[in-house]
């Protein structure tokens, strides 16, 4: 029985060959997981949409370029680029209110009560909507590393070749999005499996 190669395995070798076929089922096994974390990063599924043709057509582009290791974490960096470069683009044409200031530039306020933890609300399905809902107030870097985290189950290490930061960045990002999205799902009566 024919199995599809892994990231590292003969697909890739073949694609980066300029064999179509083997990039078209590179981008198949990570499409379904990509447009998901678009989606939760764009909010529309018309962009989500655009935003994964438009990074698995540039991934197919630049594959020469490609420096090896997981084809899977590369693609999702030049999506997850390609989805705050939207959301930037939104805020400027006054689509979408400003987000709070970059990182280094906020003091974070930790959780004005102790909460659920938006992992463990995730597995109930109202809970999930309203932890997607908190998500969206989220500012868009600190949304994707969470989501590539939580989601897509990324190390830190991972998610900061992906997102071009450093790894403490990372952290510091998913734990003002956590923190974040805390504060929302309590202030919006939340109080986890108990309340």
């Amino acid at each position: 029985m024919h199995q599809p190669a892994t990231d590292g395995g003969e697909l890739l070798r073949r694609a980066r060959a300029g064999d179509g076929r083997a990039f078209e089922d590179l981008a198949r096994q990570a499409e379904a997981g990509l447009y998901r974390h678009v989606l939760r990063i764009v909010g529309g599924e018309a962009e989500a949409e655009d935003v994964v043709q438009d990074a698995l057509l540039s991934a197919w582009r630049s594959l020469a370029s490609f420096q090896g290791g997981s084809f899977r974490a590369w693609v999702f960096r030049i999506a997850t680029n390609r989805s705050i470069d939207l959301i930037r683009a939104r805020r400027r044409r006054g689509e979408l209110p400003l987000e709070p200031p970059e990182d280094d530039e906020v003091e974070w306020a930790e959780p004005i009560a102790p909460g659920p933890d938006p992992v463990e609300l995730a597995s109930q399905a109202e809970a999930l909507a309203a932890v997607e809902d908190a998500l969206r107030g989220v500012p868009a870097e600190q949304r994707a590393a969470l989501l590539l985290r939580d989601v897509e189950g990324f190390s830190y290490e991972e998610i900061a070749q992906i997102t071009a930061v450093e790894v403490g960045t990372v952290k510091s990002r998913i734990h003002r999005a956590r923190t974040a999205v805390r504060n929302v799902l309590i202030q919006r009566g939340w109080r986890g499996s108990g309340g």
